[in-house]
């Protein structure tokens, strides 16, 4: 990734970004793992020790699988020339049919690309329950949207409640948050959860481990974004959609610090974007002022 074209992308995010106060919005979704290692991650901290840290071990080398993955050079996303599904979020079932409308949009679209990077490609399984935090064989917390093992669970109240308060900018949080949610299922099938995982267990200390943990989310948002790239011209990807995307990344929170700012969130939304495919998503190798 070009330095000074990213510094001056973030630069843009700002200045795009700053009219507006981010405010408590629906960005509580945590990271997860890939299926053989989910239960794992769960025991990593979370939290600085109060307790003296111990001496620093130097790490080894970055995985390929991360910094040179065949998914760099797979190309653009094949556009499927899907239409936004036109279901309001008002009853759990429209909920599920936007999602799973949605989703199979995504299989259209990744399929291809996967398949040339020499990986073999699955669907994801989708879980869009009732309530604000969804049951899976990893996930512990109130989080309302993760990914975990194949699948990508949703809870539905999350997106009824916004959904009654302002409905544009709920429709397009979400977007933002299924095709990020099919990033790390994206992230999983190349091999990157898993190489990622290993990674993030030799980094020294928790703000360490959160750098890496806001990596993997960054690149989630960018896959995100390649898709709206690609099918920008039937989704529809308009003007007015555009104002809704931005006050959505706006109202975005990261309490924790382990998914990545405003700023940034949009940096490699818009990356994603410009290049409609995962060539510019190689957030391992970023500098740490574009994962902050």
């Amino acid at each position: 990734m070009n330095t000074r074209r990213a510094a001056a992308l973030c630069a843009a995010a700002v200045v795009l970004l700053s009219a507006c106060t981010p405010t408590d919005g629906p960005f509580t979704a945590r990271k997860s793992a890939a299926s053989a290692t989910a239960k794992v991650r769960s025991l990593v901290p979370t939290k600085v020790p109060t307790t003296a840290p111990t001496a620093r071990v130097s790490r080894p080398p970055q995985p390929a699988a991360l910094t040179r993955n065949p998914i760099y050079r797979a190309g653009k996303l094949t556009a499927p020339r899907c239409v936004e599904p036109a279901m309001p979020a008002t009853s759990l079932r429209k909920v599920q049919t936007y999602y799973a409308e949605f989703v199979a949009c995504l299989n259209k679209a990744w399929a291809p690309v996967i398949r040339k990077a020499g990986f073999t490609f699955t669907p994801p399984k989708l879980a869009v329950v009732p309530g604000k935090s969804p049951t899976s064989p990893c996930h512990g917390d109130d989080a309302w949207a993760f990914y975990c093992g194949d699948t990508i669970y949703l809870g539905a109240q999350e997106n009824l409640d916004d959904y009654k308060r302002r409905p544009g900018v709920a429709l397009a949080w979400m977007a933002l948050t299924i095709t990020h949610e099919y990033g790390h299922h994206v992230q999983a099938l190349t091999g990157m959860r898993l190489a990622e995982y290993e990674w993030e267990t030799t980094a020294n200390g928790a703000d360490a481990q959160r750098e890496e943990s806001r990596r993997v989310e960054l690149q989630a948002h960018c896959f995100g974004g390649a898709y709206f790239g690609a099918d920008q011209e039937s989704f529809p990807v308009d003007s007015e959609w555009l104002d809704l995307r931005n006050k959505a990344i706006r109202n975005s929170r990261d309490p924790d610090h382990d998914h990545g700012d405003v700023a940034n969130f949009a940096l490699w939304h818009f990356n994603g974007f410009e290049a409609a495919g995962p060539s510019a998503c190689d957030t391992y190798t970023a500098d740490p002022t574009l994962v902050g």
